[in-house]
């Protein structure tokens, strides 16, 4: 995994309450299946999170590979974060405690009764 790609995964790492170093891809998949087994609100949200950093890292290939044009990791993070809280905001389980207060607080995203999350923040 090139620095770029590291420190873009470590932060959203971080939003999933995850605090270690980025691994080589091949031992993040394996994490991950080990990781994010179930439906439960963090599996969810990593599962998410990896998705969608996958696909913005590969858009910013294209991006820096085709048009010489380059991101700041800090607005990829940021497309990452938008395309998990809208993926959040149709499917939402999390629930009132803790844990997943803590992740959503991470994300910007506030939990209310049962209710689809408010997404606050860029």
């Amino acid at each position: 995994m090139c620095p770029y790609t590291a420190r873009v995964w470590e932060e959203v790492l971080r939003m999933c309450n995850v605090e270690r170093m980025a691994l080589p891809w091949a031992d993040e998949i394996q994490w991950m299946l080990a990781h994010s087994k179930g439906s439960k609100f963090p599996e969810t949200v990593r599962k998410l999170a990896l998705a969608a950093t996958v696909y913005h890292v590969w858009l910013e290939r294209n991006r820096r590979s085709f048009s010489n044009l380059f991101l700041p990791h800090q607005d990829l993070v940021r497309r990452v974060r938008r395309d998990v809280v809208g993926k959040l905001s149709t499917r939402n389980n999390a629930q009132q405690c803790e844990h997943h207060h803590s992740i959503c607080v991470n994300w910007g995203v506030t939990v209310e009764d049962g209710i689809a999350p408010v997404v606050h923040g860029p």
